[in-house]
């Protein structure tokens, strides 16, 4: 499903059996973080870069 289209440089997933958000770099698919939220994950994400 998507809601909107974006050209944003990460996509998000939900992981359900941990209920945490994981944000992934689209450039850079071994980059990763997880967050509580989607906010938390790519805020999580953005300092590994």
């Amino acid at each position: 499903m998507q809601f909107q289209k974006t050209n944003s440089w990460f996509s998000i997933v939900l992981d359900t059996q941990r209920q945490m958000f994981v944000a992934t770099d689209k450039l850079h698919p071994e980059l990763f973080a997880e967050g509580v939220t989607i906010e938390d994950a790519v805020a999580n994400l953005q300092t590994q870069a």
